[in-house]
């Protein structure tokens, strides 16, 4: 018998144990604490679902650095977005490589713990003028994520997403959904082109995923971010964006991507 479809099998997350998850969270109260902003909050529930991996955490300033230089992490991985913590400079004093600190949500519940292993400005960076680069100060470490209630890490039981109430389904969760469904394809797409993904999903004889990454309007640069996102949460297959640099860029990662790239043309969905 065939085994599990490689896009129906979990992701590695970064949540750790009920049990270990309460003693951090008593540890917490003698941390520093960062207040997170609604999209720090959003990328670090992706980050503890493992909606970005293969990411262990926030990015230290050499893989930031070979991030911005060349859309690659340190070790090679592909890689376009910075994404490291950013904080302000009054925190930032507070805080030194080798501290854990806090990180906590807009309704301050502890997400997560920050092992602070790199602190700097990316000042006077290239490419730190991208959306979403820079910041005052920035951090990076691994990261262990704590259960919140509102953030759905784990897959779900059943077929659907509708035990979840209000919870953000997490990659593992969508995967879940799609193993139960038995869905073979999974088409990804910006939400801006879902009328027109939904219309090639049905020739596709796909399911439709528009989850991402909050945005960052940095152009082509974010598109190949985004196609890993959606890689992550079960996304076999990728609409194509209606930018031509955008397309270029993921059709030169297109393997490394790992999803079958469709562009929408005479009607009829093509593979490219």
């Amino acid at each position: 018998m065939a085994g599990p479809l490689p896009h129906h099998q979990p992701i590695r997350a970064l949540l750790v144990s009920p049990e270990a998850g309460q003693k951090l969270r008593a540890e917490a109260a003698r941390m520093a604490a960062w207040d997170l902003t609604p999209r720090q909050s959003a990328d670090l529930g992706l980050l503890i679902g493992g909606g970005f991996l293969p990411l262990r955490g926030f990015l230290t300033q050499a893989d930031y650095d070979s991030v911005l230089a060349g859309m690659r992490l340190a070790s090679g991985a592909l890689w376009s977005m910075p994404l490291a913590l950013e904080v302000d400079a009054d925190f930032a004093a507070r805080v030194e490589p080798g501290e854990d600190i806090a990180m906590r949500s807009p309704g301050g519940a502890v997400m997560a713990i920050l092992s602070v292993t790199d602190k700097w400005s990316p000042d006077g960076v290239e490419g730190a003028d991208l959306p979403g680069a820079a910041g005052p100060v920035c951090l990076g470490g691994p990261v262990k994520g704590l259960q919140v209630e509102g953030l759905q890490v784990e897959g779900l039981e059943g077929a659907g997403l509708e035990g979840a109430g209000d919870a953000h389904p997490g990659p593992n969760a969508w995967r879940a959904r799609f193993r139960a469904q038995g869905c073979e394809r999974v088409l990804a797409c910006d939400p801006a082109d879902a009328a027109a993904a939904a219309r090639l999903a049905s020739e596709l004889g796909a399911e439709l995923l528009t989850v991402g990454a909050e945005p960052r309007h940095a152009g082509p640069r974010e598109a190949l971010w985004q196609a890993l996102v959606r890689r992550n949460h079960g996304a076999t297959h990728l609409l194509l964006p209606a930018d031509p640099a955008a397309q270029a860029l993921l059709r030169q990662y297109r393997d490394e991507i790992g999803l079958e790239l469709v562009e929408a043309g005479d009607g009829q969905a093509r593979s490219r």
